[in-house]
């Protein structure tokens, strides 16, 4: 596994220059994804285009747009819509993808967004402009490489069944994935971020922070060392790796609507949402440096994947809750709480 700073977005974001060919490419897997939190509206909402199998064989792609919202008051609304490989366009090497009516372009150092879902349930037209550098981690556990980008501001709209808000330097996330593995057999992951809220004087950068650990599909056996980067400001300040940081776990969620989507997968495995945490807790130690995180969930749905090659479909569970974050980098004491995301899959 290797970390790097990645000095150029356009480049070190684009999508993939070469896509595997014949078996090979029944294997690759390739997604954009975006959140961001709208604390002035309380909305929370995920973006995704993705890219799975062989896209000359309508059999074996598999190609999604997810667009969900968490509104207060009235949950989550959005879903996953498949596509066929007629509906997508993109340019090798460039960070430019289209799949339907949804879009990712990026100009002038900003991502233009637009989403739509097939019903236009929940339409997204925003930019995610880059507040902090870049991260690019390739080869994490032989199958993955990611692109990250921590901290964005987010300015645009997005209408929820008709309703219409403005976002307005709200907080957004970005990484991008791509690789090669099997689907229910080889990947799975825990993941989140952490964006302290700006400051009323700007004296002091704010703090975002990222984690995360690949594994095998069962979330059991680990694939790659446990990472979780701090950064102040637009600069990356520590990086915490293998021993030097825990991922734990407590509890089950209960007594909230877990909402499954798409509807025709949740039909095809019915047995309902299972083994969400009610409490995640992450420790990272080295030196003097420590960070301690505990995210209370409040929120949760599930996405499920379907497999390119064969039967089955793997599960996504977006986690919604308060973060609060203690501890010391650099000899800057830490303390604070906020409202994000984490994602565990397998």
């Amino acid at each position: 596994m290797k970390i790097q700073v990645a000095d150029r977005i356009a480049r070190a974001d684009a999508m993939s220059a070469t896509r595997p060919t014949g078996k090979s490419a029944e294997r690759f897997s390739e997604w954009h994804h975006f959140n961001f939190n709208d604390e002035r509206n309380g909305l929370y909402g995920i973006f995704n285009l993705a890219l799975s199998g062989n896209l000359d064989d309508a059999e074996q792609a598999r190609i999604g747009t997810s667009l969900i919202v968490c509104e207060p008051g009235t949950g989550w609304h959005g879903t996953m819509n498949m596509h066929s490989a007629s509906d997508v366009k993109f340019r090798p090497g460039a960070v430019d993808l289209r799949i339907g009516e949804s879009a990712i372009r990026l100009r002038n150092g900003r991502y233009e967004i637009t989403g739509v879902l097939k019903d236009r349930s929940v339409v997204l037209d925003a930019t995610w402009t880059p507040d902090a550098s870049a991260i690019r981690v390739d080869n994490i556990g032989g199958m993955i490489n990611t692109f990250i980008l921590p901290r964005l501001r987010v300015d645009g709209t997005i209408a929820v069944e008709g309703k219409s808000y403005r976002l307005r330097g709200a907080s957004g996330y970005h990484d991008h994935n791509w690789g090669n593995w099997d689907w229910g057999r080889d990947l799975g992951w825990d993941w989140g971020y952490i964006l302290q809220p700006a400051g009323p004087n700007g004296k002091r950068p704010p703090v975002s922070i990222v984690f995360g650990q690949v594994t095998d599909a069962t979330r059991v056996a680990a694939k790659s060392d446990l990472v979780l980067i701090v950064w102040f400001g637009g600069r990356c300040m520590q990086v915490f790796l293998d021993d030097a940081v825990e991922v734990e776990t407590k509890g089950y969620l209960k007594g909230l609507d877990v909402p499954r989507v798409p509807g025709v997968m949740a039909n095809l495995f019915p047995l309902g949402p299972k083994g969400i945490p009610r409490e995640l807790h992450i420790r990272a130690r080295d030196g003097d440096d420590r960070v301690e995180i505990s995210m209370a969930v409040q929120r949760a749905m599930q996405f499920l994947i379907p497999h390119p090659r064969g039967v089955g479909s793997t599960t996504i569970s977006e986690l919604v809750g308060r973060y609060r974050v203690r501890g010391v980098i650099e000899g800057r004491a830490l303390d604070f709480s906020y409202v994000g995301f984490a994602e565990l899959a397998g």
